[in-house]
């Protein structure tokens, strides 16, 4: 099934190009500095980007254009599902002692208790950047945290948004940028809105498990 956000589509008569891949996954960025993500997972498509085959990865460069994906300037896709990455409920959410224990299982102990004692302070900004994955660890958990602080404000996040540009990659960057606007990938939407947990955990190495401490963070420790 290929799954497109409609935020891309708001990138009209944009280019994106590649800059970087993996073995399922290839961003592009687009002309505003914006990053589409293209992966082979399925239901797994981001904020902004797109699940597909992988011969789709064979593409080099993206155009929006009214209702159509124009991969390389002259094959023109427009057979696709639509996705709505805005949060607009919230139906479950479960511990995050269960959920932090799962992380002391993943994770060496330094990493561990580095990022419990900055959640347990509130020094969100202190470990931008920090944690494996291509989404440092510590980002995906903020991500969480700033998800669900867009949709029951209870700190202003202005300084975070502009210290994470500063402190860590574009992708953090953009995931948490867009976080701040009620949007997230499908496996935390399907998680809210659903209690699909086991896709959530899925959701990389540690993404998807720094998404859910995030987001229960939030609501245990902080709501």
């Amino acid at each position: 099934m290929i799954e497109v956000s409609k935020l891309a589509f708001l990138k009209n008569n944009l280019i994106a190009k590649e800059f970087f891949k993996t073995k399922h996954t290839k961003y592009f960025v687009f002309d505003d500095d914006d990053i589409f993500t293209l992966t082979t997972y399925d239901n797994r498509v981001g904020a902004l980007g797109m699940t597909a085959p992988s011969h789709f990865l064979k593409f080099s460069s993206i155009k929006v254009e009214n209702n159509n994906l124009i991969f390389d300037d002259n094959y023109v896709f427009n057979n696709y599902i639509l996705y709505d990455p805005k949060i607009n409920s919230i139906f479950h959410h479960d511990s995050f002692v269960e959920n932090i224990t799962l992380l002391k299982e993943k994770v060496d102990y330094r990493i561990f208790e580095k990022i419990f004692l900055a959640l347990k302070c509130n020094e969100f900004v202190k470990l931008i950047g920090f944690g494996p994955g291509l989404t440092p660890l510590f980002d995906d958990i903020l991500s969480g945290i700033i998800l669900m602080n867009s949709i029951n404000r209870k700190f202003e996040d202005n300084y975070i948004i502009k210290t994470t540009k500063e402190k860590t990659n574009k992708l953090s960057y953009f995931q948490i940028l867009y976080a701040s606007k009620g949007y997230a990938p499908k496996p935390v939407k399907e998680y809210l809105e659903n209690g699909n947990k086991a896709a959530l955990l899925n959701m990389g190495d540690t993404s998807g498990l720094g998404w859910l401490i995030g987001i229960t963070f939030f609501f245990d420790l902080e709501g």
